[in-house]
């Protein structure tokens, strides 16, 4: 079985020739199924109105295709936060030779200059898409959670992505956020029951010891608990194609499937929220700026 998780970005009857919508907000999933592999959309629906859009559907992504013939500001706040986020395969679908010319020259001195590019229907695509394996980024259990809700006679309901790992049947794992352990009651992906799920996986969790109330997006389930900080010590990294300095001030990050405010002073980044900790970096957005991405927090 493979499951891959694919960033679509201005490509609507691309992705609707390819895939069957499913859950629909300010982020639209498709899936596809081809024998044992599943491919998973995802389509920011509510980007350039709003940023979190955009960096909740990069972020569990293994994959981007992006429609290259509309060069225009919103392209590039796309290509930014691929590029930020560290999405470095993908695709640039185009049907203008002008437009690829000029895709070339932007992308040149970003982690995407290795992206290649089509010209040609959905399908003809399929088959490359079907050759790409995700992306492995946890050693152990590990999944994100983008929706949930309470069903009758079920309980408690979440949606999400398998980063890591393998979440399994009756698995005991902490969650975000909440003290006690949680239980995985069972496990479904394409609204067929599993006994396990690997990684890349689009799964439905139905799990124990958790209230709907109580879940918002971004949590993770893991298999340990979770180093939640609010308060660090930070340098500020602006996008290469910024110039410019900050040294101080309000600012948003827009990172792990979650858009909160803090405050960067002095080398420290304080969050209005704790947030989990999994790497040494998190995106930056000022949201009344142009571009609103604006680089990384490089954590120490």
């Amino acid at each position: 079985m493979r499951n891959l998780t694919v960033f679509a970005y201005g490509l609507g009857d691309f992705v609707r020739d390819l895939a069957k919508k499913g859950t629909e907000s300010d982020v639209t999933i498709y899936s596809r199924k081809d024998a044992e592999d599943i491919t998973t959309f995802m389509v920011p629906s509510r980007f350039p109105e709003k940023i979190s859009s955009l960096t909740d559907c990069i972020y569990p992504s293994d994959y981007a295709i992006v429609n290259g013939d509309s060069i225009n500001r919103d392209l590039g706040e796309v290509i930014m936060t691929l590029d930020l986020s560290g999405i470095r395969k993908g695709t640039f679908v185009v049907n203008d030779p002008e437009s690829e010319d000029r895709i070339k020259q932007i992308i040149s001195k970003t982690g995407l200059r290795d992206y290649g590019f089509h010209r040609g229907s959905a399908m003809e695509f399929l088959d490359t898409l079907l050759g790409i394996k995700p992306v492995e980024r946890f050693a152990s259990t590990t999944v994100i959670i983008d929706h949930f809700f309470k069903v009758k006679s079920v309980g408690t309901v979440a949606l999400g992505f398998v980063l890591g790992g393998t979440v399994r049947r009756h698995q005991k794992l902490h969650c975000s956020f909440i003290k006690d352990e949680i239980q995985v009651r069972s496990i479904q992906v394409q609204d067929v029951d599993m006994e396990e799920a690997p990684t890349g996986s689009r799964v439905g969790l139905a799990l124990k010891n958790i209230d709907s109330d109580e879940m918002e997006r971004g949590m993770f389930l893991t298999e340990e608990p979770q180093n939640i900080v609010s308060e660090f010590k930070a340098e500020f990294l602006p996008h290469p194609s910024l110039k410019m300095k900050w040294s101080s001030g309000e600012v948003f990050i827009a990172d792990q499937m979650r858009y909160q405010r803090g405050f960067f002073e002095s080398g420290e980044l304080k969050l209005d929220r704790g947030i989990p900790i999994f790497r040494n970096q998190i995106m930056a957005v000022s949201p009344n700026s142009t571009p609103r991405i604006q680089g990384l927090f490089k954590i120490s």
